[in-house]
């Protein structure tokens, strides 16, 4: 197994069904590029949907935990948090946050 530094920040969304889904995916893209993708150590924000319809799951990366706490520092969260109430409200969705640490990785490797 191939240690990694990275950070991640996953955040499941409710979704009423697979239609809702793109929409959810929508919103908190837009989230992360306004408040998230400018400040230093992010790398990417994934959305998944999940194939039952009932959730996205957004993966956000960041080059270190470091870099991640001090987003969360400097950042405006007043801003962001609001921001963020108004898509829950406005699409119906609750979200929740967990954070991990990468502690490994395998990746594709010819057949033995």
């Amino acid at each position: 197994m191939k240690p990694l530094s990275h950070f991640f920040s996953v955040i499941d969304y409710t979704a009423s069904g697979v239609e809702s889904q793109p929409e959810i995916a929508a919103a908190f893209a837009r989230i992360q590029e306004d408040w998230v993708a400018s400040y230093p150590g992010f790398v990417s924000a994934r959305f998944l949907a999940n194939t039952d319809g009932s959730s996205v799951c957004a993966i956000v990366e960041w080059a270190s935990e470091a870099d991640f706490h001090n987003f969360e520092r400097v950042s405006d969260t007043k801003g962001r948090t609001a921001a963020l109430e108004t898509v829950f409200e406005r699409l119906a969705t609750k979200g929740a946050r967990r954070t991990f640490r990468a502690i490994g990785e395998v990746g594709p490797h010819a057949a033995t």
